[in-house]
């Protein structure tokens, strides 16, 4: 019951800025899609760093720090990292594409800036937007399906883990149906703070079980320790104390209350008071961590901890050339593509009041994408060191679902210790689970209100916008309910854990879903000209090209259990992707002459 009323408090702080920023009603789409209200760099720094710690992530994270291999998740962090700030070299015709589009209140969608690029027909829109649905609907059901199997153990009844997917996909309403985007990146933002809270409180508790042990420490838990003791430090030097974004929430005039407008109100006000508590609160969890981490590593001695750790990353991998290779190219490119990148910089955009977010604040805009990168690459290195320490604390070796087993014994064990390791561990898995399911949410029915109805719709004049915006959140929510049913049957066809290799499986079949637009998007990005653009039947066989190979990849394993076709779906997409984009490219070459006579 006190774990219940823990993680009910933690979540519901996070629904106040949600419907602090409400309104009535919109007159524009942008205001509930993008954002209604001004929006601090530090809230879309804060939401993007949130929605990038997946339990999809997580999950392989966590199983290959359990077992001491930590190449994959070097490879994959540092990957991220690079993604991002390619995302930010390219990103002077992203950022004037919404620049126009925010303006005449059209589509700020990667659809629309592919479908403008390569013909500007409706067609691509529609394709591209439809996978891009697709892919994120998948993606909050399977973060949903991987937090109710760790709670599964808790609850300890039959139909737990449905029963659990079907109360967080409601929760997911509650936070992102509201107020909007606004209300998704106020919230994710402020439950970024939490999952830092959990995260580093129960590192603090393992690592004390785990120095009053007496057993000796192996090479890859030295190396655990020592990356946690650099990235605290990291954190307590470039954060601050500053975690979670203290800004005000002034109430936006929207002819509800008048009285209340361009003032803060005060559940704000006691939100902020919360926030600048739970800062403090995280500083002091770090440096916890840290100094607990250097009093082991001070007792092993420099030359020890040196050797044990150059050990460890000598080990090698038990991941073959092509998992490695689908952990580089995945979250390289994946950022590019991702909506809710553009979804939030359109946000950042909109703040500039007629300037180009690349000259109204290139110092905060450097500071978004930088801690972006920099913090989400350390986060996903540091999940993968708390990964070795559970299973070092707990005495068990890493398996295929480590993760699920780690929390029964914890629920097994009956002592302070385990249980505060527990519900900390238990409030940082909801705070992600339900910062990336909000986010996908609102990026989704983003791209069905933009993208999507328009293409459905027989007028001639845009209908009302709560019209629009209640069919698109409507839409979005039946998409859920059917990838939540696919879900049902293939978990009872062929039962799999979070970490396990069919849930990646789904998960790559999802990402893959979107990677065939990368060449679509850096053609144009890089050259800056026409000279990158393809015809609209071109770029629909890019996109057909690139999904139906990644995809069916996927589905071979399924169907196999040959995981060589596992590792291939992302380099076979991407591959494929751009193989017939250079087909276009030199198609389109040659017929220009022809056409210039």
């Amino acid at each position: 019951m006190a774990l219940f009323a823990f993680l009910v408090v933690s979540l519901g702080i996070c629904l106040v800025p949600v419907y602090a920023v409400r309104r009535r009603g919109y007159a524009r789409a942008q205001d509930y899609f993008i954002s209604g209200e001004h929006t601090p760099p530090g809230v879309v720094q804060n939401s993007s760093v949130a929605y990038a710690l997946q339990m999809a992530i997580f999950g392989p994270l966590f199983a290959w720090g359990a077992s001491g291999d930590f190449w994959p998740a070097i490879v994959s962090s540092c990957s991220f990292g690079l993604g991002v700030c390619l995302l930010y070299l390219v990103r002077r015709p992203m950022l004037e594409f919404l620049d126009r589009a925010l303006h005449r209140d059209r589509s700020v969608t990667i659809h629309q800036f592919i479908a403008r690029q390569h013909g500007n027909d409706l067609r691509v829109r529609v394709l591209a937007s439809a996978l891009t649905v697709f892919a994120l609907t998948g993606l909050i059901v399977g973060e949903a399906f991987a937090a109710a199997t760790l709670l599964a153990p808790i609850v300890a009844t039959d139909a737990a883990t449905f029963a659990i997917m079907g109360g967080l996909l409601a929760l997911t309403a509650l936070y992102a149906m509201p107020s909007g985007n606004s209300g998704v990146m106020r919230s994710a933002q402020a439950q970024l703070g939490i999952v830092y809270f959990g995260l580093f409180g129960s590192t603090m508790l393992l690592l004390y079980l785990l120095m009053s042990g007496v057993r000796a420490m192996p090479p890859h838990g030295t190396l655990a320790i020592a990356f946690v003791a650099v990235c605290c430090a990291l954190m307590l030097c470039y954060r601050r104390s500053k975690y979670v974004d203290t800004s005000p929430i002034i109430k936006v005039a929207d002819g509800s209350d008048d009285a209340a407008s361009g003032r803060e109100l005060l559940d704000s006000q006691l939100f902020r008071r919360f926030a600048k508590i739970l800062n403090f609160c995280i500083s002091v969890l770090v440096a916890t961590v840290m100094v607990l981490a250097l009093m082991e590593l001070y007792a092993e001695g420099v030359p020890a901890v040196l050797r044990d750790s150059a050990a460890a990353l000598q080990t090698g991998t038990r991941v073959p050339t092509t998992g490695l290779v689908a952990l580089l190219l995945l979250p390289l490119f994946y950022p590019l593509v991702d909506i809710t990148n553009w979804q939030r910089m359109a946000a950042f955009e909109q703040n500039a009041d007629g300037k180009s977010a690349s000259t109204w604040q290139p110092a905060a805009l450097r500071r978004i994408f930088g801690i972006y990168a920099f913090e989400t690459a350390l986060v996903w290195l540091f999940m993968c060191m708390f990964g070795a320490i559970a299973a070092l604390s707990m005495g068990t070796p890493g398996a295929a679902n480590f993760v699920q087993d780690f929390v029964q014994q914890l629920v097994l064990q009956e002592n302070f210790i385990a249980g505060g390791a527990l519900s900390l561990l238990l409030v940082a898995v909801l705070a992600i689970v339900l910062s990336t399911m909000s986010s996908a949410f609102s990026a989704s029915v983003c791209a069905i209100r933009y993208d999507i109805l328009p293409a459905f719709s027989a007028e001639k004049t845009p209908p009302v916008e709560e019209a629009t915006r209640g069919r698109a959140v409507t839409a979005g929510g039946a998409l859920c309910l059917a990838i939540f049913g696919a879900f049902y049957a293939v978990g009872a066809y062929r039962p799999m854990g979070f970490n396990g290799s069919g849930f990646l499986a789904l998960l790559f079949a999802f990402y893959c879903a979107q990677l065939s637009f990368v060449p679509l998007v850096l053609g144009p990005m890089i050259g800056r000209t026409r000279a990158g653009a393809v015809s609209p039947g071109w770029t629909l066989g890019v996109i057909g090209c690139g999904a139906v190979v990644g995809v069916g990849s996927v589905a071979i394993y399924l169907t196999s259990g040959n995981e060589s076709w596992l590792w291939a779906a992302v380099p076979a997409s991407l591959g494929s992707s751009f193989l017939v984009f250079m087909v276009a490219r030199l198609a389109t070459t040659s017929a220009a002459p022809h056409l210039a006579t």
